[in-house]
């Protein structure tokens, strides 16, 4: 379940630190990331390179110097507890502008990161695409899908 509004996050700046966004899961068995978007990649998705934390004080943060304007993130965060799972937010984030107190990151569709990307991976695009349509209908169903859509 998603909380909050996540079209767009915005974190804190303090000095060349960047601090955690308001959705980051705090609890003991919590997952959070932030990867910077680098690609396409036919067993993950996307081709991702994940940002370091470091602590100050009690806090993790991260590098000013890791976000860049018109770069994509894959922000996540989300708490899992025996079969149960909560996600805060899992999706791909445009950052749109850094400011002197805040790191602006703005959610882009997946078709908006493959048009980015799927230039020089053609083929890896149809091949994920593929996948993820089995995912979600019959392979029949598939098979007509892609024979009607070329």
């Amino acid at each position: 379940m998603l909380e909050g509004n996540t079209d767009e996050i915005r974190m804190e700046i303090q000095s060349c630190f960047v601090k955690t966004h308001e959705y980051w899961e705090k609890r003991r068995g919590g997952k959070n990331w932030i990867a910077h978007v680098t690609g396409l990649d036919k067993k993950y998705g996307y081709k991702r390179e994940f940002l370091e934390t470091v602590k100050v004080g009690k806090k993790k943060v991260f590098q000013l110097e890791d976000f860049h304007v018109d770069e994509i993130y894959e922000v996540a965060s989300m708490y899992t507890a025996g079969v149960s799972k909560c996600v805060h937010v899992r999706d791909t984030y445009e950052c749109v502008e850094i400011t002197e107190d805040q790191v602006i990151l703005s959610c882009c569709t997946q078709d908006e990161v493959i048009e980015r990307f799927g230039q020089d991976n053609g083929d890896l695009v149809a091949e994920n695409l593929v996948e993820q349509l089995l995912k979600v209908v019959t392979k029949d169903e598939a098979l007509k899908l892609t024979q009607q859509h070329g």
